[in-house]
């Protein structure tokens, strides 16, 4: 007797795996999303947390220097040129990912909102708008 040997996989077979592979995609691209959503907001935070010691920093330079505590007019004046610069960078739209207009911070991102905070001269403040 002869066995016939089997080679491949059989359609039910096929169509298991590709049923498989669907449900673990749906599960995969939403955690993919917000995964990268909360990504940008610890990014965002970080920087932030950056203006606010540069902030600090600078003031205390100007109390040192002057006898007053000053902040600057624009918060990227307290960043040193090379991280303002990479900030102030252009994306792939002609956007800079971080601006200021003279009242408040905006960070653009990749999908297209943005994030703003408002900027006192007055106190060296950082105020969430959101």
């Amino acid at each position: 007797m002869k066995k016939k040997l089997n080679q491949g996989f059989t359609l039910v077979e096929l169509v298991i795996i590709m049923v498989i592979l669907g449900v673990l995609a749906a599960v995969a691209v939403p955690r993919l999303g917000n995964t990268i959503e909360s990504s940008e907001e610890a990014q965002e935070e970080a920087v932030i947390g950056n203006f606010r010691s540069a902030l600090q920093l600078y003031a205390m330079d100007q109390l040192a220097e002057y006898g007053n505590k000053d902040y600057p007019s624009d918060p990227f004046d307290a960043l040193d040129e090379k991280t303002a610069d990479a900030l102030k960078s252009y994306d792939d739209n002609g956007y800079n990912y971080w601006d200021y207009d003279g009242m408040a911070l905006y960070h653009y991102r990749d999908n297209g909102e943005y994030r703003s905070w408002d900027y006192s001269s007055y106190n060296g403040e950082l105020t969430s708008n959101y």
